[in-house]
């Protein structure tokens, strides 16, 4: 019983107190209360949506450089393709939008996955929209949404006809055809591969043979090459079997040699690779650049793409020197002078440049200055041999000098003789593809 008064007399005690408390707060309440309510109006009374900002996204971004290496875009963002039609496809934020080579942006990130401009055209996929439709460069939708994928799009007229004509390559149950811009279908789906339209004519490929159709869909070819290129000046290169061939506009084949390709060969440089290595020829079959790259592009604008030591990248002039050194991530070639690479934003200054310990580590990366490097410090043992007076030492050497430079000579040209043919085949560019390239 005791217990159970002084209990009751805590209670009692406890609760004077908490009301005394609330009394005094009273105030405080109000005054918080009516702050909220101010915030609120001044937020615009909840009538609009909040804006949602992605939190930033750390490492390597996608930007544009010149061609001295500076930085014309900074790098911000995720995901990029080159420019193509004077505009570029980026992708912030997992939304896709086109900007121009200023850095503005002309159609808006909405696209949850894009294709690049081709011939004014784009395929696009709206954000949760499991189907594409085509876009002009205004962004407008000229199609509805309805196709399973769209692919490049091209010139379905022949040269000097008044009208121009576009057809886009489209997928539909796993199979490409072409649409008009409206998006009536043109060429029903029934290829494997399709390489877009060029002077009225594309390359179509089932089982893994080229051929070529008309704008109407008619063949002018059998499916029998193994590699197909776009028609430029009414021909087309070929490859037919092992044999290099040019196609005229009426299916006619002629066997030619591959150094006369002119799609093969790029500022009078083309590619070679062998045991996984990318050097450069010359337009007589010879080596100019040796094979040391583990990747490398067509030159572009005076300068080719290359990759070296764990893949970096950099750009290499026509004699094979580094004119911007391997300091990217990702880099694809010149287009009208500006490419597109990834790097680090740490690494860049507010004026576009890249960082000096970050070229320096770049310059390290360099086969050919390692190599130089190797040659220097060989010639500066030599130097240090002692003289034989007698002579003999030095009538062996140019012996040996001699005959070393008859044997390289004669291994060089039978190489070149025995190589040039199929070092060229691998090369002549990659298959016409279903799809763009990004």
């Amino acid at each position: 019983m005791p217990n159970t008064v002084l209990f009751t007399g805590v209670n009692v005690l406890a609760s004077r107190k908490i009301s005394k408390m609330t009394k005094n707060l009273k105030p405080v309440l109000f005054a918080l209360a009516a702050c909220t309510v101010v915030t609120l109006v001044a937020c615009g009374g909840g009538s609009k949506e909040p804006t949602f900002q992605a939190p930033p996204e750390l490492g390597p971004k996608f930007g544009f450089i010149d061609k001295t290496g500076k930085f014309v875009i900074k790098p911000q963002y995720r995901k990029a393709y080159s420019f193509s039609d004077d505009l570029a496809a980026v992708e912030v934020s997992s939304r896709w939008g086109y900007i121009d080579k200023d850095g503005k942006m002309i159609i808006e990130r909405q696209y949850e996955d894009v294709n690049s401009f081709s011939h004014g055209y784009a395929g696009v996929k709206a954000f949760g929209s499991p189907k594409w439709m085509l876009i002009d460069k205004n962004g407008n939708a000229t199609t509805q949404a309805t196709f399973e994928k769209i692919g490049d799009c091209g010139d379905a007229n022949k040269p000097l006809e008044p009208n121009n004509i576009v057809y886009c390559a489209y997928q539909e149950k796993g199979k490409w055809g072409f649409i008009a811009t409206n998006g009536e279908s043109k060429v029903e789906p029934k290829y494997d591969q399709v390489g877009p339209f060029s002077e009225g004519f594309a390359a179509v490929a089932q089982g893994g043979k080229w051929g070529y159709i008309d704008a109407t869909g008619k063949p002018i070819t059998d499916l029998k090459f193994t590699q197909a290129q776009p028609f430029h000046d009414r021909v087309a290169e070929c490859w037919y079997g092992s044999d290099f061939v040019i196609l005229d506009t009426i299916g006619t084949m002629s066997i030619s040699d591959p150094l006369h390709s002119r799609d093969f060969f790029h500022d009078g440089r083309g590619l070679s690779l062998k045991k996984g290595k990318y050097g450069f020829m010359n337009e007589e079959g010879k080596i100019v650049i040796k094979r040391k790259f583990s990747y490398a592009e067509d030159f572009r604008d005076g300068l080719a793409c290359v990759g070296v030591a764990n893949n970096w990248r950099g750009y290499i002039d026509p004699t094979g020197n580094f004119a911007i050194p391997p300091v990217f991530n990702e880099a694809a070639g010149f287009v009208k002078g500006l490419a597109l690479v990834k790097i680090d934003p740490r690494y860049v200054s507010d004026d576009g440049t890249i960082s000096a310990s970050a070229l320096e580590e770049a310059a390290g990366r360099d086969p050919h200055a390692a190599k130089v490097s190797k040659d220097k410090e060989k010639d500066e043992a030599a130097t240090t041999e002692p003289i034989d007076k007698t002579g003999d030492k030095a009538e062996a050497k140019t012996e040996d000098k001699a005959e070393t430079k008859t044997e390289e000579k004669t291994e060089t040209k039978t190489q070149t003789k025995t190589e040039t043919k199929t070092d060229l085949k691998p090369q002549a560019k990659t298959e016409p593809e279903s799809q763009p390239k990004k």
